[in-house]
Formats: C-alpha cells, sequence, structure tokens
C-alpha cells in the first residue's frame, strides 16, 4: 500500500511539471514610440550670408553735363528672416538683407565720382515647396547711402528709400542648410539734392541655416 501511494505521487508530481513546461509565455505588448513631429522643414526662423554681383544705373540731374553712369560691382551681406506655413505648401514672411557695396561712377570730364556704398532691404516673402526647394517672390522696401566726391555730384549727398522687387530658389543641401539664388531689382527715384534716378540691379547666391 505504501508502495502504491508513493508511486501516484511521484506520478503527479511529474505530470505537473511536465504540464507547467508546456505553458507558452504571453508574449509582451509592443512598444509604440511616440510620434515624431512632422513640422514643415521651411516653417520657423533662418539666417545666413549672401554674395553676389549688382549692376548700377545713374541716371543723374547734371543740367548742360552728361548724366548718365553705369557701373557694376560685387556686393554681400547677411540675411535673417522668418516663415509660417499657410497650408496647401505656400509660406509667408518677413526678410531682412543688408549688403556691402562698392559701385562708383565717374565722370569722364572732371573726374569727380559718386559712390553707391549699402544697401538695406525688409521684405515681404511668398514662396511655395517644391520637392526639396521653396520658389518664392519678395517685395519691399531697400534704404541705400549715396556719397560723392566733388562739385558734379555734390547733389547726390545723403541717402534714399525707395522699393525693391524680386524673386528666388533656395534648396535643401542638409539637415538644416538650404543654398538658392535670387535676383532683386531696386528703384531709388529722386536720389539726393540732385533728384536724379538709381537702378540697382542683384544677382545672389544665398546660403542659410534653418531653426
Amino acid at each position: 500500500m505504501l508502495r502504491i501511494t508513493a508511486t501516484a505521487i511521484l506520478l503527479t508530481s511529474v505530470a505537473s511539471f511536465a504540464y507547467a513546461g508546456d505553458i507558452t509565455p504571453t508574449p509582451a505588448a509592443p512598444v509604440i514610440a511616440a510620434p515624431i513631429s512632422s513640422a514643415p522643414f521651411w516653417a520657423g526662423a533662418y539666417v545666413g550670408a549672401q554674395l553676389g554681383y549688382s549692376y548700377g544705373d545713374f541716371d543723374l540731374d547734371l543740367g548742360s553735363r552728361p548724366g548718365d553712369f553705369d557701373n557694376d560691382s560685387v556686393i554681400g551681406g547677411i540675411t535673417a528672416g522668418y516663415l509660417w506655413d499657410i497650408g496647401n505648401g505656400w509660406y509667408v514672411g518677413p526678410e531682412f538683407q543688408y549688403d556691402f557695396a562698392d559701385i562708383t561712377v565717374t565722370d569722364a570730364t572732371s573726374g569727380d565720382t559718386a559712390s553707391f556704398d549699402e544697401i538695406a532691404r525688409l521684405k515681404f516673402i511668398a514662396g511655395y515647396e517644391l520637392g526639396n526647394g521653396l520658389l518664392y517672390g519678395s517685395a519691399g522696401v531697400a534704404y541705400s547711402s549715396f556719397d560723392n566726391a566733388g562739385a558734379v555730384f555734390d547733389g547726390l549727398d545723403g541717402s534714399d528709400t525707395s522699393y525693391v522687387l524680386g524673386f528666388g530658389y533656395d534648396h535643401r543641401i542638409a539637415e538644416d542648410w538650404t543654398l538658392g539664388g535670387e535676383y532683386m531689382y531696386h528703384s531709388f527715384s529722386n536720389a539726393g539734392a540732385a533728384g536724379g534716378d538709381v537702378d540697382v540691379n542683384t544677382v545672389h547666391i544665398k546660403a542659410t541655416y534653418r531653426f
């Protein structure tokens, strides 16, 4: 009787162990990562620099003396702006630019010179996203300073504020960097006391860092 009882206990223990070994562990619930922000790349603040070419057409009121002078120069400076995403691939916002310039014109008769030294712009940008690029137009105000040397250009001293129009294209080349090109037309009327007109065309290559 004792032998039968011991055998029964042993068989029960083995069966329990085998049953426990067949239990399949419940798989852990998958961990779902929090979604990454999908904010548009072009939205937000940016800063950068530009370098380019400028062509100045000075149409000055000099009475009986020749008053048309043209010259070109390298031009360059800094850029800062901010764009808002307004939906459907469109972005708008303000942009400030400042350029150093060295456009000098000379009166062949007298040797007198006048120079276009700097230009600052405050523009409104409207752009449309094209893949990794942004095609945009701009309009705003431009401020410039003019200096002279000699009697012929005496009326050109001082500064003037006028309008600027342009268009450009920026392309994303890295995680936070863009490279692009931009054309702008500036028209300064009644520049200085002489009441002349100064038209300036600029073409820039522009690199920006986007925050």
